[in-house]
């Protein structure tokens, strides 16, 4: 009765729920009331940051306009404007039109444009139909900056900025010039707004003259209501609206004091009020939370308290009345304390009985897992004392010998089990295993209950405790009749086994050598695989490097030879010769880079080594000096290859001098020939299964380690001390070898000589004749030629060229310019294009100018040696290779005007649409 009314008394739960309603409710209030507070002071930080965004993107806007006025107001005081040169002041225009802005234009005071950098000096222009920020310059004789309008000439939006010019304290004319609404555009893009913010400058009457977002979407556009509303209002602001394309934003503005522009950034609403909302439900929801769990963890520590006493109580009753005592619910020291008192004897009588239970339980589940295990088993299983004594036979061990259960296995049991014959083995190996000796394993006979025997193998395994003594053992009896019976067969066959041992062996050792030869030919093309990609990779690098490096040839070079026709002092032409022969080594450097690049242009064709080797000879005697003894061993009736003899003989001669390199005290150089067939197994892999030509340089010198060799065709690899050599030989005479289709091998030791082998494709055609050299072209001018090249330098040089020989030259920067030049309708005779500048190629300005001009005739003039991947851009127009001088470029100039399809020599290449280049 007591413990009811106890129940029903507010004692402690009461007053700890009583003490959460006192504390964590102001808590919870004051946090609330803080994050609110936090959150209306970060809308007012986003707000400050906006504004302050708009002034300085207004400002920036201001500063591009100044700086606008002020170049103008430099033009507007140009002496050619005060003197009336207008010609010389329209080139004045002109050169400060490359820094900003899209058009100037000279006004005169009723808005006639007198010039324009959109027209050509002289031509008749258009009135300004939109003059009235011109008027305004003439009225104020201040600048003045104009709203969206269309400009007379370009026919599109623009924005004007105009100065005046005076003369004689009076305003003469107006200078003005227009911007593409895509300039302030940029500058807005360039302000890096986060994503979802529009930007936008809005001109006086509100059309939307930049934008960051869609500008061809919104040019011209008036601003929503609500923002022109605001905008009447006063210069700045910040109110919520909707944009064009309906999404809900802030928007902040600002109005220029000096254009009248207004400057407008919108932000997305939810970027603002998003956090306001995460925030009052983290406010009321987070505090409701607190309070929730103040008052779960009120009642809990109320139930943690009671529970120990309830337990306490149960306890002693359970003692009482001599039952199991279990350990009390905890939570109170001091009950807890009370707990452990009354229940210590307890449990540790309740320990003592449950761990003797244990005890039996676990052994008789493991004499249980045992039985079943072992009758389970094939075998005849079996367990022992250590001193013989059997105290458990398996049920397959009863079964197979007849015995029972009861009957025990002692010695003269083991007597009638064993075959007699086996009894003393058996005997003897129980004792020494006994004695710890040896293993307990042997094979013996055990009779069946029908009074037969059969073999087993019989084990034994003693199980020993902590100090090693045996405590019993676990056997097993395997039968092994069949096995016994088939190593007696085997034994009987022994002669014949060991014939068919041998020869499997012999068939295993063959089937292994093959397996080590295929292993050793797969890793020989792993490793040429490798250094084939690596090799790639370094002629993509050393080919782009040549294009570059033809570039700045070309402008040297041409410089040079522009040069030495004005130079007549005899020091000043010593140093202009060894300047051009400085540019001449350059231009052979780029050609071997191409050559192991394999990105030059070959003349391929057949021809016949064994000729070319001989009337290369005695070049080959001189190159080397008499030091070196020079042997030939040309084979009969060689077949013919498809070379550039050219190139095959500096291969050659490279080899050679590398030879007498190696020499330094002289010896023998052998250069062989050899025709090899397909079926052939010394070809390398990459000519397998094609006949070839093979070419033989082998010498007598110091010889190379696997590691030089490894790195010998990489270019500017060499071992020689430096000044003797540039380390592109080699890497020379493997991009020959492999644009001509062949392969070529090094083979050398250290102190024993080094062999270059070269194979090349059998030509299918016969050899020609080999021609001397093409007379070289008569210049001939009189042409008007339009020169494009995005590189001033060169395009400079050729245009000195074509005008030393007496063509009428114009010059162009890039393809836009050179269209502009066409549109005026001035007569062409001959496009010099670069292949390769930014914005429109070469190939993509001359296709839209004969879009007009179908009979536009084009020269093609590019860095890159590889022609086969430009023939689909060029045609069949003449393709000039740099580095070029002036008698190559006179050439190519003639061909092209006389679209002659023939293959010119030198650096021209004539390009017709579906010849294969033999460039690789």
């Amino acid at each position: 009765m007591n413990l009811l009314m106890g129940r029903r008394t507010l004692g402690i739960q009461a007053r700890l729920v009583i003490l959460v309603f006192a504390t964590v409710l102001p808590l919870v209030g004051l946090a609330s009331a803080t994050i609110l507070r936090t959150v209306d002071d970060d809308r007012a930080r986003i707000q400050r940051d906006v504004r302050e965004r708009a002034e300085n993107l207004l400002a920036e806007v201001d500063r591009q306009i100044a700086s606008i006025q002020g170049e103008l107001q430099v033009l507007a005081v140009s002496p050619n404007l005060r003197t009336g040169d207008f010609a010389a002041f329209d080139r004045h225009m002109r050169e400060a039109l490359k820094i900003r802005g899209t058009s100037i234009a000279l006004h005169d005071t009723k808005a006639q444009q007198l010039l324009s950098t959109t027209r050509p000096f002289g031509e008749s222009l258009p009135y300004e139909t939109n003059s009235e920020m011109l008027d305004r310059v003439v009225e104020t004789g201040q600048p003045q900056i104009s709203d969206l309008i269309i400009g007379a000439v370009l026919a599109r939006p623009i924005l004007t900025v105009g100065v005046p010019v005076f003369r004689d304290g009076k305003v003469a004319y107006v200078l003005a010039m227009g911007l593409g609404p895509e300039i302030l555009s940029a500058l807005l893009n360039e302000q890096n707004l986060p994503p979802g913010w529009n930007a936008g400058v809005f001109d006086r009457n509100g059309l939307i003259v930049a934008h960051n977002r869609g500008l061809d979407r919104f040019i011209g556009q008036p601003a929503m209501p609500a923002l022109r509303a605001q905008i009447s209002k006063g210069p700045e602001g910040w109110f919520p609206t909707v944009t064009k394309e309906g999404i809900s934003v802030y928007s902040a503005f600002r109005r220029s004091p000096i254009s009248g522009w207004t400057v407008a950034i919108g932000l997305p609403r939810e970027f603002v009020d998003a956090p306001l909302r995460r925030t009052q439900w983290l406010a009321f929801g987070g505090g409701g939370t607190a309070f929730a769990v103040s008052l779960a963890l009120a009642w809990w520590m109320a139930r943690a308290i009671r529970r120990p006493i309830e337990s306490l109580t149960a306890a002693a009753r359970a003692l009482g009345s001599e039952a199991p005592v279990g350990r009390p619910v905890g939570g109170v020291r001091e009950l807890d304390q009370i707990g452990d008192a009354l229940c210590a004897a307890a449990v540790a009588l309740e320990q003592r009985t449950h761990a003797r239970e244990q005890a039996e339980t676990a052994l008789r589940a493991s004499e249980e897992r045992f039985r079943m295990l072992a009758e389970s088993l094939p075998q005849l299983v079996w367990t022992c004392q250590p001193d013989g004594r059997v105290d458990y036979l398996s049920r397959q061990w009863l079964d197979y010998t007849g015995m029972s259960e009861a009957e025990p296995l002692d010695s003269e049991r083991l007597k009638q089990v064993i075959h007699p014959d086996d009894l003393a083995a058996t005997t003897a190996s129980w004792a020494a295993a006994a004695e710890g000796l040896a293993p307990y394993d042997l094979e013996h006979r055990i009779r069946a209950a029908d009074g037969s025997y059969r073999w087993f193998k019989t084990r034994g395994t003693p199980v020993t405790d902590a100090t090693g003594q045996t405590m019993k053992w676990f056997g097993s009896c395997t039968d092994i009749q069949d096995i016994v019976e088939a190593r007696d067969t085997l034994a009987r066959s022994r002669e014949q086994l060991e014939v068919m041992v041998e020869e499997r062996t012999r068939e295993l050792a063959a089937a292994n050598a093959q397996l080590r030869t295929e292993i050793g030919a797969r890793e020989l093309a792993q490793t040429a695989l490798v250094q084939a990609q690596k090799m790639e990779a370094v002629g993509q690098l050393t080919g782009g490097i040549a294009h570059d490096f033809n570039n700045l040839l070309t402008a040297v070079s041409g410089s040079l030879e522009l040069l030495e026709a004005r130079t007549s002092d005899e020091k000043s032409l010593r140093l202009l010769h060894t300047a051009q022969h400085g540019a001449s080594r350059g231009a052979k450097l780029t050609q071997s880079l191409l050559a192991f690049a394999r990105k030059q242009h070959l003349e391929l064709v057949p021809a016949d080594l064994n000729s070319v080797i001989a009337e290369m000879s005695e070049m080959l005697h001189r190159s080397i000096g008499a030091s070196v003894d020079i042997r030939l061993s040309p084979a009969s009736e060689l077949w013919q290859v498809l070379i550039d003899v050219n190139q095959i003989e500096s291969a050659l001669l490279n080899i050679a001098i590398n030879a007498r390199d190696a020499m330094p005290q002289g010896g023998t150089l052998l250069i062989e020939t050899a025709n090899i067939g397909a079926g052939s197994n010394e070809l390398p892999d990459e000519m397998a299964g094609s006949d070839c030509v093979l070419v033989s340089l082998r010498d007598t010198g110091t010889g190379m380690g696997p590691e030089v060799i490894e790195h010998a065709f990489e270019p500017f690899f060499t071992t020689k001390e430096i000044g003797r050599g540039t380390g592109l030989g080699l890497s020379m005479v493997f991009g020959v070898v492999r644009q001509s289709g062949g392969a070529v091998r090094i083979h050398s030791r250290i102190r024993e000589g080094t062999t270059v082998q070269i194979y090349l494709p059998r030509a299918i055609e016969a050899a020609a004749p080999r021609s001397g050299r093409p007379t070289p072209a008569q210049p001939a001018g009189g042409a008007h030629i339009l020169v494009v090249d995005d590189d001033p330098d060169v395009r400079w040089v050729t245009a000195e060229f074509l005008r030393g020989i007496g063509h009428d030259v114009t010059e162009a920067r890039n393809g836009g310019s050179a269209l502009t030049i066409l549109e005026r309708g001035d007569p062409f005779d001959l496009l010099v294009m670069d292949l390769a500048m930014p914005g429109l190629s070469g190939a993509e300005t001359v296709r839209l100018a004969r879009r007009t001009r179908p009979d536009l005739k084009a020269l093609f003039c590019t860095g890159y040696a590889d022609v086969s991947r430009l023939e689909d851009e060029t045609g069949g127009d003449v393709l000039l290779r740099k580095p070029f001088g002036p008698a190559a470029l006179i050439e190519a100039v003639q061909q092209a005007l006389q679209r002659k399809p023939a293959r010119g020599s030198g650096n021209v290449v004539r390009l017709r649409r579906g010849e294969q280049p033999r460039t690789r």
